[in-house]
């Protein structure tokens, strides 16, 4: 069974804890984009574990695999893989020699690009992800394979500095030195990293052949794809499900199930449009409920109501064959909980309306709270399955298949990994 999990809306809809709550000991997981930009947080009851490189459901799988189309941070990949192997000693990691390389040069350049920007700022992360994609498509970017070589290493690192020159010429980076240091970090990861480098897509074909239980996880929401997303308030890369092949090596005809992750409410961190945003006192009190917190920047997140739609574009443009739920109880304290069913009446595309094109008006409908549910409630629901939660809990469930026309197998009702129910 080979599934594919994504994002629906801006990001952080939960796609991590989806991921580890279908992934078992025998499952190969698969990221296929971004790089440290990404985060994804799992909470067991070891405790929280935050991921960023590796794939979320990496705490019991066989195998992970970070695929040619990301972009990699290789000091954090390897403060990521220690953490990690702690909880999974057996696991086994590979990464494409094909996936480029994030350097502090790219993130000093991150930086600057921002600044530069000014007021047209995009809310980066700063986390050199955007400018090491651009030197990927400009063709000279260090690649994970390269690592092994010092020289090559120093030679991309000079053709960046010269072909970069306007953007890091007050850098520290413009000393031979401090260039050459660089280099030389890099080359050092090699000695922890090359044993897990090679030409991945040769493994997961021959995975695909077997029939092994295989789980690519996209990195960011659908709403960010760098094509289809608000561009330019968007990631790198492409998000949506296309993407699994180009940034794997693997046919999307081989997918079995594509799940869709939905938030029950909308969040997003950064700039650009968000029609259903709260703002003021309703919006403090729905963030500090979810915990809206950035995993990678620690930024506060805006939040809104949840928005259809946006989600029927994104449920269209990725084939969702299923939709998963999450944070379905941090709405129950909503007396009445709002959903947005379209932007009025003369909006055909909802991107052109986010991006100025059309004019967005909201048109909401509106559905009683559930109230706040007790941990013992909720173990118990969780026990009892589906039928057990409450009859307006179920309603808005419901609610959201009908509008969207796709079923809801997955809902989620509390942080840690077990406060989950398959629905059907």
């Amino acid at each position: 069974m080979i599934k594919l999990i994504l994002g629906l809306q801006f990001g952080d809809e939960g796609k991590g804890k989806i991921t580890d709550f279908v992934s078992n000991e025998k499952s190969i997981l698969v990221r296929y984009n971004g790089g440290t930009n990404a985060g994804h947080t799992v909470v067991t009851d070891k405790g929280k574990f935050k991921f960023h490189l590796l794939p979320a459901g990496s705490l019991r799988a066989k195998s992970v695999v970070l695929g040619n189309g990301m972009v990699i941070d290789p000091a954090a990949f390897i403060d990521e893989l220690k953490e990690i192997q702690k909880e999974n000693l057996s696991l086994d990691v590979r990464i494409s020699s094909a996936a480029c390389v994030v350097t502090d040069m790219h993130k000093y350049i991150d930086r600057e690009q921002e600044k530069i920007r000014g007021d047209m700022k995009i809310g980066t992360t700063s986390h050199g992800i955007g400018p090491t994609y651009e030197e990927k498509y400009s063709r000279n970017s260090i690649r994970i394979g390269d690592l092994s070589d010092l020289g090559i290493i120093q030679r991309k690192l000079k053709l960046i500095r010269e072909i970069r020159y306007s953007e890091i010429k007050n850098s520290p980076y413009m000393n031979d030195d401090e260039l050459m240091k660089m280099a030389a970090n890099l080359h050092r990861t090699w000695e922890t990293i090359g044993k897990y480098v090679c030409r991945t897509e040769s493994f997961l074909m021959d995975a695909v052949k077997k029939h092994e239980d295989m789980i690519f996880e996209g990195g960011h929401g659908s709403l960010l794809d760098i094509d289809f997303g608000t561009y330019p308030y968007v990631t790198s890369s492409n998000t949506i499900s296309g993407a699994m092949h180009t940034g794997s090596g693997v046919s999307l005809r081989k997918v079995d199930s594509i799940i869709g992750v939905v938030k029950a409410y909308t969040s997003r961190v950064g700039e650009g449009p968000f029609p259903t945003e709260l703002h003021g006192t309703e919006a403090e009190e729905l963030r500090a409920a979810g915990g809206e917190y950035g995993t990678t920047t620690g930024r506060p997140r805006r939040v809104g109501w949840l928005d259809i739609p946006l989600l029927r574009y994104t449920a269209e443009l990725n084939d969702i064959d299923q939709l998963a739920i999450t944070k379905l109880d941090v709405l129950g304290s909503t007396k009445k909980i709002k959903i947005c069913t379209s932007y009025g009446k003369n909006v055909i595309n909802p991107i052109n309306a986010l991006l100025g094109k059309e004019k967005p008006e909201p048109q909401y409908i509106e559905l009683d709270g559930w109230g706040n549910l007790s941990d013992e409630e909720i173990q118990q629901m969780i026990k009892r399955g589906y039928s057990s939660l409450p009859e307006k809990m179920r309603n808005y469930v419901e609610t959201v298949e009908k509008l969207v026309n796709i079923p809801v197998s997955i809902i989620s009702i509390g942080q840690i990994r077990g406060s989950t129910i398959q629905k059907n």
